[in-house]
């Protein structure tokens, strides 16, 4: 029973489309739950927190603005495209007083898991 649990939280069986998706699911939540230290810790990749950092901005304090520039935001998923350890994701997302728009996340996979290796850029 452990195992299965343990199993299911890791991902195991879940092909990597299905790993993508739950990540920019779990994006997308933690920007409408305001909680950017889920975003630093659990979402972005490595690579993106130290451009962050390197460019004189804590993740953190890049993230508080993040989520505190949107109210209500919403994500669909229109596409996802895996390719080895790279991933894309086609999303329109919006939020309140904003116009929806179509945009790409990039996904790399990482020793934790796949990872946003870029926040959204227009497609």
């Amino acid at each position: 029973m452990l195992l299965g649990v343990a199993c299911a939280l890791a991902g195991c069986g879940a092909s990597g489309r299905d790993e993508v998706q739950a990540k920019v699911q779990q994006f997308a939540q933690a920007v409408a739950g305001r909680e950017p230290a889920t975003l630093c810790q659990q979402i972005l990749a490595p690579a993106l927190v130290d451009h962050l950092t390197a460019a004189g901005i804590s993740c953190q304090d890049a993230m508080t603005t993040f989520v505190d520039s949107v109210d209500d935001p919403t994500l669909s998923v229109a596409r996802i495209r895996v390719k080895g350890k790279t991933a894309s994701a086609v999303v329109l997302t919006g939020a309140r007083g904003q116009r929806a728009s179509l945009e790409s996340l990039e996904l790399i996979e990482t020793p934790h898991g796949w990872r946003l290796a870029s926040l959204a850029s227009p497609t």
